[in-house]
C-alpha cells in the first residue's frame, strides 16, 4: 500500500501509482478533454462540461460509465482514483463477468462524486 502526503491533490496521487499515465489533453481538436488517464488497461477520461468538470471509464466497444459529473476539476480526478482503488482486483484482460464489478463500482464511484466539489465535509463527532 502506497501513502500519500494529505496536501497532494488527487491529480497528483493518481499519478503517482504505479502503472498510471496521465496525457493532458490528448485531443488538440477537441480543448474540453483535459486528460486521458490509463491505468494498465483501464482508460478514463476528465473532461470539461457547460456545468463543470466529468470524468467517465471506457468499458469497451464506445460503453463510456459516468464516474463523477457537475463537479470540480479536482472531483473529477478523486473519483478516478476512487474507481482505480475499487477495482483494483478486477481482472483487466475482458471477461464477461468482469463487467458487473466494474459497473457497480462506477456507480457507487458516481453516487459519491457527481454535483460534489472536492472539498468532502464530515460529520461533526456527537
Amino acid at each position: 500500500m502506497a501513502f500519500f502526503p494529505i496536501d497532494q491533490t488527487a491529480r497528483e496521487r493518481l499519478a503517482a501509482l504505479p502503472g498510471v499515465t496521465i496525457f493532458p489533453r490528448p485531443s488538440p481538436r477537441r480543448p474540453e478533454h483535459l486528460a486521458l488517464v490509463m491505468a494498465g488497461l483501464r482508460c478514463c477520461e476528465v473532461v470539461a462540461a457547460a456545468g463543470g468538470y466529468r470524468a467517465a471509464y471506457h468499458l469497451r466497444f464506445g460503453t463510456w460509465l459516468p464516474l463523477a459529473e457537475d463537479g470540480d476539476e479536482a472531483a473529477a480526478f478523486a473519483a478516478v482514483l476512487a474507481f482505480l482503488a475499487l477495482v483494483a482486483a478486477v481482472p483487466q484482460h475482458y471477461a464477461s463477468e468482469h463487467d458487473a464489478a466494474e459497473r457497480r463500482a462506477a456507480a457507487q464511484v458516481l453516487a459519491a462524486f457527481s454535483g460534489r466539489s472536492a472539498a468532502i465535509r464530515l460529520p461533526a463527532a456527537a
